[in-house]
């Protein structure tokens, strides 16, 4: 029995980059005030770069990112492990792509006694600049095994499908001689 696909994402397609740089200002103004915070405890010796990558790691996470061009397509890639499909959220416009997600981690109360956690509740943020427009009505999500794979024609370019390789004819083996 197959179930139901689960939303890959919510994706916002925009007419232009306003949203997005709206959030990554937001997110920035969040940095900088954690920064300004940060820079009134900070050792005599530390620069004000290290408040700022202090304050950054605080407030967001940046998973990595992969943008691969084949045939008139690209393929975005964001890997994005411990975060629902349904928080995550992607804006995207002929240029540029943002992914915005919730990762949240908390333990049961009767869960036991916790000796090691390395997991945070985090807010997953990345900006790509797409090195060619693409046509955004052709734009594909799917989220599969904690990556968010995002597939989208480049504007004016009709891709290419691949071609089907021919599926070889099964080999089969000798009958064995009896004797």
């Amino acid at each position: 029995m197959k179930r139901a696909p689960k939303p890959a994402a919510k994706l916002a397609v925009l007419e232009n980059n306003d949203p997005i740089s709206a959030e990554i200002e937001a997110i920035q103004s969040l940095i900088r005030q954690r920064a300004f915070e940060l820079s009134h405890r900070r050792p005599d010796h530390a620069r004000e770069i290290y408040d700022w990558i202090a304050a950054e790691s605080e407030i967001i996470s940046v998973p990595p990112a992969e943008v691969i061009e084949k045939d008139g397509v690209f393929d975005v890639k964001f890997a994005l492990a411990g975060v629902h499909p349904e928080n995550v959220n992607v804006m995207a416009t002929s240029n540029q792509i943002l992914v915005k997600g919730v990762s949240s981690h908390k333990h049961e109360l009767d869960a036991g006694t916790v000796h090691l956690c390395d997991f945070e509740s985090a807010t997953v943020f990345r900006s790509v600049a797409l090195p060619e427009p693409i046509d955004v009505k052709s734009i594909k999500l799917d989220f599969e095994d904690g990556v968010l794979h995002m597939s989208a024609a480049k504007e004016g370019v009709t891709p290419v499908a691949p071609a089907r390789p021919k599926r070889a004819a099964p080999v089969r083996k000798a009958a064995a001689k009896k004797k």
